[in-house]
């Protein structure tokens, strides 16, 4: 959540040649509705089982770069899978630097509406998660908002280009 998976995501499959793929928009385009409006009407739960079913579908595709919810690898085996199926990449950015970026926006994002306080709020969920966001293949602590990261993975997976 707010690591810029969708927008690192979609610059390295350009770079990569490859389709990109926001999961987010898949979910909501097969459920007719915002992730916000499933949230409210269906509940977390029904969200995490469309989130599955969308991930899943993704079997059947040519390569492509995917961008997960921060919640996807937590659920349903979900960093198990994505491992067995592709190449993951935890984008780790800093505390301050997540922070930062979470709070704008912040109305599109149903767990992080109505919660405690933010910064307390958005530690212990990726506290929580952080376990198993290390399972990923590859690991990338950003440490610099401005830094061009799809370029770095871009480099790393294409060598001796």
């Amino acid at each position: 959540m707010g690591s810029g998976k969708s927008y690192v995501g979609a610059r390295l499959a350009l770079l990569l040649g490859l389709p990109f793929i926001d999961l987010d928009e898949r979910i909501e385009s097969a459920a007719g509705k915002s992730i916000s409006a499933i949230f409210a009407n269906e509940g977390e739960g029904m969200f995490r089982e469309y989130e599955r079913q969308a991930l899943r579908a993704c079997e059947k595709m040519e390569a492509a770069v995917i961008a997960t919810g921060g919640g996807t690898p937590c659920f349903h085996e979900g960093m198990d899978w994505m491992n067995a199926h592709g190449i993951t990449v935890f984008l780790d950015p800093t505390l301050s630097i997540l922070l930062a970026r979470l709070e704008h926006g912040r109305e599109h994002r149903p767990l992080l509406q109505t919660q405690e306080a933010f910064r307390e709020n958005i530690t212990r969920r990726l506290d929580a998660r952080r376990p198993i966001y290390e399972k990923a293949q590859l690991q990338l602590r950003v440490t610099d908002p401005k830094a061009d990261v799809a370029r770095y993975l871009y480099e790393y997976l294409s060598p001796g280009e």
